[in-house]
């Protein structure tokens, strides 16, 4: 009588042991290329919210529980000397403006100057200064659009006034200093002097948008990199 079934069993092993070897091969194959895609996404995700992140908590940690003086006069002239604002956001431009009477600031100094013992000054100040002056202001994390030492905009009689148009780069407290430029004359001798006049504390409000708009190249390095890894972790996958 014939027999139907195969007469090799060990063969027949061998092929359904095969067959799990490629079921549990294809999974595990299906799970790497699954991780692949989900790595590169899951950290996309990460590096998009820290940047946010620590702007928003040093931005916190800046102005938690401190009393800003909106400005510092480093000259005895009235605090309306400087117009600047005392709260702004971040990547926003605003305006700052200087009023002083040069004639009597140059009075004041030399007036100063001339009482003084021998030797002393007054921010280094030794001669007599002329009313006709330049004005300037500085600031770390700001961009000034027109920098350096500027002639008066306008003046009504010895009044003069200086504007400049500046936007922060950075958030929390940040200072914005005027300066005066003025020349002196000692014993037939000019020499150029900086007075220091004011210092202009401003609460810079943290701008998360902005800030990626202007830091765009980071996300794209970081893209680059992270589609870099995710190609390499592919192909190591399929090999």
């Amino acid at each position: 009588m014939n027999n139907s079934q195969s007469d090799n069993p060990e063969s027949d092993t061998q092929k359904e042991n095969d067959a799990r070897e490629n079921i549990a091969d294809e999974k595990i194959m299906e799970s790497s290329v699954n991780t692949s895609f989900l790595m590169p996404v899951a950290l996309l995700l990460v590096l998009l919210v820290i940047p946010f992140s620590i702007n928003s908590f040093m931005h916190m940690l800046a102005n938690k529980n401190q009393f800003v003086y909106p400005v510092i006069m480093k000259i005895p002239l009235d605090n309306n000397a400087v117009a600047a604002p005392t709260e702004v956001k971040q990547y926003e431009g605003f305006d700052v403006a200087l009023k002083v009477n040069t004639q009597i600031l140059a009075e004041f100094i030399n007036d100063i100057v001339a009482i003084s013992s021998e030797g002393m000054s007054i921010q280094g100040i030794t001669g007599f200064i002329s009313p006709n002056m330049k004005a300037e202001i500085t600031g770390e994390d700001f961009r000034i659009e027109n920098p350096g030492p500027q002639n008066q905009l306008y003046g009504l009689q010895d009044t003069k006034e200086w504007k400049w148009r500046v936007i922060p780069e950075s958030s929390g407290v940040q200072t914005i200093k005027f300066r005066m430029h003025v020349t002196s004359t000692e014993y037939g001798h000019q020499k150029a002097n900086v007075i220091e006049l004011a210092e202009a504390n401003i609460v810079v409000d943290s701008n998360p948008t902005m800030w990626a708009v202007y830091n765009w190249w980071i996300f794209a390095l970081l893209g680059g990199a992270l589609f870099g890894g995710w190609k390499a972790l592919r192909r190591y996958n399929i090999n």
